[in-house]
């Protein structure tokens, strides 16, 4: 071992070793730092010569080392794991500001403790960590909304107010603090080579065309309410467009989207839906589109239907009907309704050889589901294994803001801006979508300024704007 640029990470419970070495290998590949990692009882404790250990467990081991942080173990990888009984006591914690999930079972007065060229703490950052990233709380608690869906409010990140930060960058960086007290030259690597960080704009293909049949229930309902113009606007929308005197608005909206983006020197993903319910991948202007968005640059996923978030066989059909279509291999995509069942959905994916998904996120509250912002590969809680496929988590979407929120344009650009800002402070990924079929009676000139404003912020920071595909192959480098 180099000593000049290792770090030797050593734990003490080899019965979740697993989750451990999971755990500090997101950490410390996030912190671009080389290490080993092994159990306490691998190395004669006489013979470490490692410049920097950092040790993990209820005991502090006796190591014969001249720089050493010591991570007190809190009580979720013992006896109660998986188990109600497992989940963090509230109300939390907090160091200075930053909530501590689970604590060390030796307590620390003022969760830190230096002594010489010895830190040792009792935020167990770990433990942390490993609950947000794996959403360990959604195994446990069942709690669903009408759409089978964990809600944002059921969530710790919620309850304690912390789901506009993404927590684990947090314990991450506090962690990085530590180390680089010690002043022993370790350097982080850049992830985004000459950028600051990353953004992935996405859209959701729920629908693609407006039009497909004579809305009576929305002439109804207007004459109902005696918007009799509303009521004659809709019909004659509809039958423009029918006759070929205007372009369906769903469908028009793509060259809205993609000659926004362009203008910018942006590309983005799409993720269309294959199960023929709203369209069919075999139409003609379907076909056209998808070529279109090929030959730009704009990558092409998929977005599994309703009830398709836990079908194997549905989704490789759905899968390989899309990648025929294209011409070639599709790598990823997101589930209709952010519909996820953890850990299964993931072990669906990757079953389906697709190797990223981007559909962690609350549909009624933008933030950090799981307190990250970086790409991760998923930890199977049940079988104690890692999956391979990334997760890209996403941040934020537009129906959010406009229609579980309610808020105003001026509101959502405030918060959009706000969250990139954080993002950017982490070097992460800003994960953002919204839908064509947006673009309708919604699309007020507010909204269209707003989203505008929104691409044109993004534009003057340093990041790179590109679908996930791209991201993920830089990323992976």
């Amino acid at each position: 071992m180099n000593n000049n640029c290792k770090i030797l990470i050593l734990y003490e419970n080899k019965k979740f070793e697993g989750a451990i070495k999971y755990t500090f290998d997101l950490v410390m590949n996030i912190l671009g730092l080389e290490y080993e990692i092994a159990s306490f009882d691998k190395y004669d404790s006489s013979n470490l010569s490692e410049k920097l250990i950092i040790s993990y467990g209820r005991k502090n081991p006796q190591i014969n080392s001249a720089y050493q942080i010591h991570i007190c173990e809190s009580e979720l990888f013992w006896d109660n794991y998986l188990a109600p009984l497992s989940l963090p006591v509230t109300p939390l914690n907090k160091y200075l500001d930053l909530p501590i999930i689970y604590q060390g079972t030796q307590k620390i007065e003022s969760h830190i403790k230096n002594l010489n060229n010895s830190i040792g703490t009792d935020i167990d950052i770990v433990a942390s960590s490993f609950f947000m990233i794996t959403r360990y709380e959604e195994i446990i608690l069942k709690d669903r909304d009408k759409y089978d869906r964990f809600p944002a409010t059921a969530s710790l990140a919620y309850k304690e107010k912390f789901l506009d930060r993404p927590i684990v960058n947090e314990y991450i960086e506090l962690l990085w603090k530590w180390i680089d007290s010690f002043n022993l030259g370790f350097k982080r690597k850049k992830i985004w080579n000459d950028k600051n960080f990353a953004v992935c704009l996405t859209h959701d293909i729920d629908e693609i065309f407006k039009h497909k049949r004579l809305p009576l229930f929305s002439v109804a309902r207007s004459i109902k309410e005696k918007n009799i113009k509303k009521a004659a606007t809709i019909f004659f929308d509809y039958l423009k467009t029918k006759l070929r005197l205007k372009e369906d608005p769903y469908y028009n909206a793509f060259d809205y989207i993609t000659n926004l983006e362009k203008n910018y020197g942006f590309r983005s993903s799409f993720y269309f839906m294959t199960d023929g319910e709203q369209y069919s991948l075999k139409n003609k202007k379907v076909k056209n589109l998808i070529a279109k968005f090929k030959k730009e640059e704009f990558e092409i996923g998929i977005h599994p239907g309703f009830n398709e978030f836990n079908n194997i066989k549905i989704l490789k059909s759905r899968k390989n009907e899309l990648e025929e279509i294209l011409g070639e291999k599709i790598i990823g995509g997101r589930q209709h309704y952010l519909k996820w069942k953890i850990s299964e959905s993931w072990k669906i994916w990757e079953e389906a050889e697709l190797e990223y998904d981007a559909t962690l996120g609350f549909a009624e509250y933008e933030g950090f589901k799981c307190g990250i912002c970086h790409p991760f590969k998923p930890f199977d809680i049940q079988n104690n294994k890692v999956i391979n496929i990334f997760e890209i988590p996403l941040i934020a979407m537009e129906g959010t803001l406009t229609t579980y929120r309610k808020l105003s344009p001026q509101s959502s650009l405030e918060i959009l801006s706000k969250l990139l800002s954080t993002v950017e402070k982490y070097s992460g990924v800003f994960v953002f979508l919204w839908h064509n079929s947006f673009m309708t009676d919604l699309f007020t000139p507010e909204w269209k300024k707003c989203f505008e404003n929104f691409y044109k912020i993004i534009s003057q920071k340093n990041c790179s704007v590109t679908s996930v595909k791209k991201m993920l192959n830089l990323w992976k480098k």
